[in-house]
């Protein structure tokens, strides 16, 4: 797998910042208290977009300007989102699992992707194939604890295994002069409007990913109701 870190050397590595028991909890996902900060974005003289009270920390190695969150970890998870320094983190190294920060499963078909997929979506796929995601790799144990616990899976899944990624670009609000700004937007690392994106999430291009339908099955609930968790936490994009 290809390894593209873009952290500062010199800036706190989120995984290694101490954190709460993993267990019942998604570590992507922001809580309830944490927000993205009040930050004036601003153009400088060359387009390319900045915080007004731009921060070292605000940067990666490649010079992207990243969506600035604040707020503590209190409260009820956002099931539905991703906190983009934590979704970042994991999504960068030889892949980290997106459940628990933990090393992601790996047999020798490669590491384990579980994305959301409905009847007809999975009658349309064929692989080996190249799939656009911004959901991080997953272990086994937490792979296990999603499928029990949320609703879009139980509707359909497909479980991955990948033995090359490529990190492509990110998704976030791209600026324009002319134009409002544009939500959700997904920018490769060599497009120049790169220098116009307040990114979020980090994108992974998964090369000839193969079907894995024998590492999970769906487990029975014992009477206890799934939480209905939509994309884009197990999302194809």
């Amino acid at each position: 797998m290809q390894r593209h870190d873009r952290w500062d050397a010199g800036a706190p590595d989120p995984l290694l910042v101490e954190r709460r028991d993993a267990a019942g909890r998604l570590y992507i996902a922001p809580y309830e208290g944490e927000a993205p900060a009040e930050a004036a974005v601003v153009f400088d003289e060359d387009g390319r977009i900045r915080y007004a009270d731009e921060r070292p920390e605000d940067r990666d190695v490649e010079g992207i300007l990243w969506q600035r969150w604040c707020g503590q970890q209190t409260g009820p998870l956002q099931w539905s989102e991703h906190y983009p320094a934590r979704q970042r983190a994991v999504m960068e190294r030889p892949h980290r699992c997106g459940g628990c920060a933990g090393e992601a499963d790996r047999d020798e078909r490669g590491v384990l992707w579980l994305l959301n997929a409905d009847e007809p979506t999975q009658a349309s796929l064929t692989f080996p194939r190249d799939i656009l995601t911004a959901t991080p790799a997953i272990c086994r144990r937490d792979a296990n604890r999603a499928l029990a616990a949320c609703q879009v899976l139980q509707a359909g899944f497909v479980a991955l295994r990948v033995r090359e990624t490529e990190l492509v670009g990110v998704r976030g609000i791209l600026y324009s002069h002319t134009s409002a700004p544009q939500p959700d937007r997904f920018v490769r690392f060599d497009d120049d409007a790169i220098h116009r994106v307040l990114a979020r999430q980090l994108m992974v291009a998964l090369r000839d990913a193969v079907l894995d339908e024998d590492t999970l099955s769906m487990p029975s609930h014992s009477g206890r109701a799934p939480v209905a968790v939509p994309a884009p936490v197990w999302g194809w994009q």
